[in-house]
């Protein structure tokens, strides 16, 4: 009777400390996330790293998390900013992960344009969520968001640039651009 008691309470314990490790383990992977949900190529340790790299990720993070968490955006109808905001933050943790893989004579020069877009990244989020509110009218709404696109908009541009010389750099060529449709040409409208 002692010894079912006894493999029981060992059983119990064993069991809570499973349990524990793996809630502390999914905790840990969610800190990493620069977007909630969505799974970072940056290493594990950065969670809690000191190095430059690791503190701009962690900044990413925290300014998609605090965007998202901010009602502003979802009563202000600013669903299509916050996709935005999103993927230019994963676009730059992609990039500063990669940067970090470079050796220590090249990393500093490739991680400063990246922390200029982390610096603007947050700008353009803090002017979006202090800029504008329900009561202001739809014309000062409408200046903050644009505003906020030509921001966005340009940290794409510098990212796409940034991409095109890195491939440049490494001999990837591109591919010719398509040719523009012609708006005359309506599907179904061919002539013989």
């Amino acid at each position: 009777m002692i010894t079912t008691l006894l493999v029981i309470a060992v059983v119990a314990v064993v069991g809570f400390g499973v349990a524990l490790a793996v809630r502390s383990k999914q905790e840990f992977s969610k800190q990493n996330e620069v977007v909630p949900g969505r799974k970072s190529p940056a290493p594990a340790s950065w969670a809690g790293a000191h190095s430059r790299e690791a503190k701009l990720h962690r900044r990413l993070g925290d300014a998609v998390k605090g965007a998202r968490q901010n009602p502003r955006f979802v009563e202000l109808g600013l669903a299509a900013q916050m996709n935005s905001i999103e993927a230019e933050a994963l676009a730059i943790d992609e990039r500063l992960v990669a940067a970090a893989s470079l050796p220590a004579a090249h990393r500093d020069a490739a991680i400063d344009p990246l922390e200029a877009h982390v610096d603007e990244l947050e700008a353009t989020i803090a002017t979006m969520i202090t800029g504008i509110t329900v009561a202001d009218s739809k014309e000062l709404l409408e200046q903050a968001v644009s505003a906020a696109d030509i921001r966005l908009e340009a940290l794409a541009k510098a990212r796409a640039e940034i991409e095109q010389v890195d491939r440049a750099a490494s001999g990837v060529v591109d591919p010719p651009p398509m040719p523009a449709p012609d708006p005359d040409d309506q599907p179904g409208t061919a002539t013989a």
